[in-house]
């Protein structure tokens, strides 16, 4: 790797980890003229490592590739910036934190880096129009998630059971869903194209917001009146620094929970859970 084109390589490497299979995909998935303010030739030209974007468009690269700024992914995009910037690893290396002496990283740690890289492989991006198409219709998100759970073909009459939507309905919504590629018919058999993969959540990005609060609108009617199982709740203070690093806890938990999940399961024997995981600031109030 020449180190003109480290960001660029970087960039590239952490975009097709995070689900986007090609540029084109990530930047229309983003709206990228509006939220990274760059044509898309721009955003091409920083991948193929002809261009370095301006240093403040960092953050909202980061912020459209859902990575968090303290993460390591975002570490290293911020080195290889200044890499390709000075044009030496030098400079870099003086920035550079040596770890303590012995500080291996324990199995358990190991063991978890291993699980979200393979996480990483499965995941997957609608595009904004596939979102669209969830955030009008409470039944398609719906049908969506239990398919997306569900390995293989699902009869009408079987997800009619599950959701207890009226078949007749139903029908006209997987029309729909298939139209924009978010099913697969086949007579009265449906499946999801996404099976087996795991839907990344979408980028919080002003273009966003209305959607993403239309989809949490509709999970949460739908829980409404779903079976609550479990529930724990537990009022702290911390500071801010402590609740940063509470909340990599949390995600790591989260995370780990695809270790139990199997689409494939036999599914008189197995139900869909939705695991929530939520922190709110009581006091004091903004």
């Amino acid at each position: 790797m020449t180190i003109t084109k480290a960001f660029g390589n970087v960039l590239t490497r952490i975009r097709k980890e995070q689900g986007y299979s090609s540029a084109h995909h990530f930047f229309k998935s983003i709206s990228g003229n509006k939220n990274l303010g760059l044509t898309f030739m721009s955003y091409w030209y920083l991948e193929q490592g002809k261009r370095l974007p301006k240093s403040w468009r960092l953050e909202a690269l980061m912020a459209a590739l859902r990575i968090e700024q303290d993460s390591p992914k975002a570490r290293e995009l911020v080195k290889a910036y200044f890499k390709s910037l000075s044009g030496s690893d030098k400079l870099v290396e003086i920035l550079a934190v040596p770890p303590p002496a012995g500080a291996d990283v324990p199995g358990r740690d190991l063991a978890e880096l291993a699980t979200r890289r393979a996480l990483e492989q499965l995941a997957v991006n609608l595009t904004l129009d596939q979102w669209r198409v969830l955030a009008r219709d409470r039944t398609a998100l719906i049908c969506h998630i239990f398919m997306v759970s569900t390995t293989g073909w699902v009869t009408v009459r079987e997800l009619a059971e599950a959701t207890r939507f009226k078949p007749a309905a139903l029908k006209q919504t997987l029309k729909t869903m298939a139209a924009g590629g978010l099913a697969e018919l086949d007579g009265d058999k449906i499946r999801s194209p996404f099976d087996k993969k795991m839907i990344a959540s979408l980028a919080t990005l002003p273009e966003t917001a209305a959607i993403k609060a239309a989809v949490r609108d509709h999970l949460n009617s739908w829980l409404a009146d779903s079976k609550r199982l479990d529930s724990k709740k537990i009022t702290v203070r911390m500071t801010k620094a402590n609740l940063d690093q509470y909340r990599q806890h949390v995600k790591k938990t989260l995370d780990l929970a695809q270790i139990f999940s199997n689409t494939e399961e036999n599914r008189q024997e197995s139900a869909v859970y939705l695991i929530d995981a939520s922190i709110f600031q009581m006091f004091p109030r903004d």
